[in-house]
C-alpha cells in the first residue's frame, strides 16, 4: 500500500535558480529524529508518487544501524499539560487553518477568522525559504498583543493518562518547526506553540493541551537540527521496537532493517565490563 504523501509540498524549482537548501518539512524532522532511514523511505516514496519514477533512498545497502537518534532532544524543559477543552479568548483571531483537515474542532466564529482571506491570497503550504522549510500547521492564532502561535491538533490521542499514551516528544518537534513557519510567514517570533490532544465528543474531559516554548534555545536547536539532517549523507536506520512498530514503511515491507534491533541493555546496568553491542 503506498504511503500517504505528507502535507508539505516541495518548493517550485525555477530553471537556472534551483533552491540551495534541501527542502524539509516538520514531518521530515519528526521521522529523522526517530529514524533517519524512515525519513528517507518516506521521501523516496513521496517523490516517486509525485514524479512517477522509481526512486530509492540514499541510505547505502549494508549500512550499520545506529543505537539511537543522531539528534539530541530539544531543550524545551518539561511543559505542563493542561486538561480540558482548548478555550480561546474573545479577542483572539484565527489567522490560518489547514484547508485539507476537515475534522478539526470548531474554535472560532466566522467574524473572528481571517483564514479564508489568507488562503484566498496565498498557498495553504507555509514556506520558509531562508531555512528551507515548509509545512501546514492545523491552526495559527493571534492574541490581542500580536503574539502569533501554531496549534497542532491530535485527534488520534485522548488526553487520558498523559503522557504515557502519547508520542509527546515527536509532537513537540513538529510544533517547533511550525513555530518557525509562523515566524517566517508573519514576521513575529512565537513565544510558544501548542499541541492540542483529544476528541470533540468528550465535553472536554478527554481533551487537553501542552504549550511548547519557542525562541532562544529551542529555536537554535531547530536551526542546528536542520543542518544536521542536510549534512547526513547516509541516514542510517535506528531499528528499535518503538520505532519499527510505528513505522509506515516497515509495515509496508519497505524496510530491511527492522529485524536488526539493538540489545538495549547498558553494561553498567548488569555490572559487566563494557563490550560491543550485538544484534539479533
Amino acid at each position: 500500500m503506498p504511503l500517504v504523501p505528507p502535507k508539505a509540498e516541495p518548493f517550485p524549482v525555477v530553471p537556472g535558480n534551483a533552491p540551495v537548501l534541501e527542502h524539509l518539512s516538520p514531518h521530515d524532522l519528526v521521522t529523522y529524529f526517530r529514524c533517519p532511514h524512515e525519513m528517507e523511505l518516506h521521501r523516496s516514496q513521496h517523490l516517486s508518487w509525485r514524479t512517477g519514477a522509481s526512486l530509492s533512498p540514499r541510505t547505502p545497502p549494508g549500512t550499520a544501524p545506529l543505537p539511537h537518534s543522531p539528534l539530541f532532544p530539544p531543550p524545551v524543559g518539561d511543559p505542563r499539560p493542561v486538561h480540558g477543552r482548548l478555550d480561546v479568548g474573545l479577542q483572539d483571531t484565527l489567522l490560518y487553518q489547514d484547508p485539507d483537515e476537515p475534522g478539526l474542532p470548531f474554535l472560532f466564529p466566522p467574524e473572528r477568522s481571517h483564514a479564508h482571506a489568507f488562503l484566498h491570497e496565498r498557498s495553504p503550504t507555509l514556506e520558509d525559504r531562508a531555512w528551507g522549510l515548509s509545512g501546514r500547521p492545523d491552526y495559527v492564532i493571534r492574541r490581542p498583543d500580536g503574539h502569533c502561535f501554531p496549534v497542532e491538533y491530535k485527534d488520534t490521542h485522548l488526553f487520558e493518562d498523559y503522557p504515557r499514551h502519547h508520542g509527546r516528544l515527536f509532537d513537540f518537534l513538529q510544533v517547533l518547526a511550525e513555530c518557525r513557519l509562523v515566524e517566517a510567514t508573519w514576521g513575529v517570533v512565537p513565544v510558544s506553540g501548542m499541541v492540542y490532544y483529544g476528541d470533540t465528543a468528550g465535553g472536554g474531559e478527554r481533551e487537553g493541551w501542552v504549550e511548547i516554548p519557542y525562541g532562544g534555545a529551542p529555536r537554535a536547536w531547530l536551526q542546528a537540527a536542520l543542518k544536521v539532517i542536510r549534512a547526513d549523507l547516509v541516514r542510517a536506520p535506528v531499528p528499535q521496537e518503538g520505532n519499527c512498530t510505528h513505522c509506515e514503511p516497515n509495515r509496508d515491507g519497505l524496510c530491511g532493517y527492522a529485524r536488526a534491533r539493538f540489545e538495549d541493555v547498558h553494561p553498567s546496568h548488569r555490572g559487566e565490563a563494557p563490550r560491543a553491542r550485538r544484534f539479533y
